[in-house]
């Protein structure tokens, strides 16, 4: 297993030399390693309690060393040994710190270590506008039409997003703020710099920062809640083959995810329930869930803006990085989606789009996918593999786990692939 050291510090601050030291703004500075709209105090969230810019600062941490350090080609583990600033160190001395350590591997596969420097905020009194819950609105088909179901109770709702370098989640998120009216729509950037120094571009560590970042509005703004949407199918995110089980699958919103962050935001006594209330569904069944209003003219631009791919990089092939490449899994699940609810399906694909050498070249990189698509379609996916390929709550129902498998891959198999 290969070892790193990275440093994620405030900047004007210095510790012993690390393999890799990534800087943080703050106070306006603008000339360091790291973009964000956010500075290192957090002043935008002064409300929200240390705890809970704590938690998102390390997990933001996380996310930088995360994308800092390549995957070991053959072995895919890492140790990764970060140092970073809280204003609190108190509450991670309880064992906190050990169980985010235990989480992270969970999600990235690898051995995550931290260290704690103290550091004080600047922050100035702040009054925030109060919410009833905060929805995470990524950029995605499923956020959207958590937002479209969202928006019908009539509470108070703030959606945050994350974006980073990508310039289809940027244009999914600039129309999907139109869509959702009214409603605020806080965007925060964070990603490393330089192209040069993303080395990982698949982080899995992404989706504890963006629940972190949830829970971190949550509490600035007064709500309880905060809602992660996502289809329980992709949520289950059952191998299609063998190969693809373990931290090979994302696990970014597992049942069992749920179950280690609520467990680490009660030890640091933060009051904000995380949850996913779409877990039973397939995407097509949400989809459906959201219709009419997704299916109204207020929606159309957003819906075909949304991004689900998974793999990206089609403008290598002569494509658009604002399409989705129509080939990968997630890309298969989305179209199955539609068909499934007896939607017009508006996305651009790719797949559809490119003739060709070009085509040639996309259905090669992503050939793969489509075989594995394929046969789980037409033969299933046995229910030791999926059972075996993750942890899982106590009270799961394995017997509606295998059920809602079925049910997603009858709607994948809907869907026109390349035959082989």
């Amino acid at each position: 297993m290969t070892s790193h050291a990275i440093a994620v510090l405030p900047a004007g601050f210095e510790v012993d030399a690390d393999e890799i030291t990534l800087v943080w703004p703050r106070n306006g500075e603008s000339k360091t390693n790291v973009i964000s709209t956010l500075n290192w105090d957090l002043e935008e969230f002064a409300a929200g309690g240390s705890a809970a810019r704590d938690f998102y600062r390390i997990a933001a941490a996380a996310y930088l060393a995360d994308s800092a350090v390549a995957k070991p080609a053959v072995s895919l583990h890492r140790e990764l040994r970060v140092t970073t600033f809280v204003e609190d160190t108190q509450p991670w001395e309880t064992g906190a710190l050990t169980d985010l350590a235990e989480l992270l591997h969970w999600l990235t596969g690898d051995t995550w270590r931290f260290t704690l420097k103290s550091a004080d905020a600047n922050l100035a009194l702040q009054v925030s506008e109060p919410a009833d819950r905060i929805q995470l609105l990524s950029g995605g088909l499923d956020s959207l039409c958590g937002a479209a179901i969202g928006l019908r109770d009539k509470t108070s709702i703030r959606f945050v997003g994350h974006r980073d370098a990508s310039r289809a989640v940027r244009h999914a998120q600039r129309l999907i703020d139109v869509a959702v009216g009214d409603a605020p729509y806080d965007r925060y950037e964070f990603y490393l710099r330089e192209t040069s120094r993303r080395k990982n571009h698949g982080p899995r560590s992404r989706s504890l920062m963006f629940m972190a970042l949830g829970t971190l509005s949550a509490r600035s703004h007064g709500a309880r809640c905060l809602w992660v949407p996502e289809n329980g199918f992709t949520s289950i995110n059952p191998p299609l083959d063998a190969g693809r089980g373990g931290t090979l699958t994302t696990r970014s919103t597992h049942p069992f995810t749920f179950l280690l962050v609520s467990r680490l935001l009660e030890k640091l006594g933060i009051d904000v329930e995380i949850t996913n209330p779409f877990t039973s569904m397939t995407k097509g069944e949400l989809v459906s869930a959201a219709l009419p209003d997704l299916s109204t003219a207020s929606y159309a631009d957003a819906l075909r803006a949304s991004f689900s791919c998974a793999k990206g990089g089609t403008q290598f092939y002569g494509g658009d990085s604002n399409h989705n490449c129509g080939l990968c899994v997630a890309c298969a699940v989305r179209r199955g989606a539609f068909l499934g609810a007896g939607l017009d399906d508006p996305s651009d694909y790719d797949c559809e789009v490119l003739t060709g050498d070009a085509l040639e070249g996309l259905l090669k990189q992503r050939w793969r996918d489509v075989v594995s698509i394929r046969e789980a379609a037409e033969f299933g996916i046995p229910e030791e593999l999926v059972l075996s390929s993750a942890r899982w709550p106590l009270e799961t129902d394995f017997a509606a786990v295998m059920d809602l498998v079925r049910r997603g891959l009858s709607e994948i198999g809907n869907v026109q692939l390349p035959a082989p």
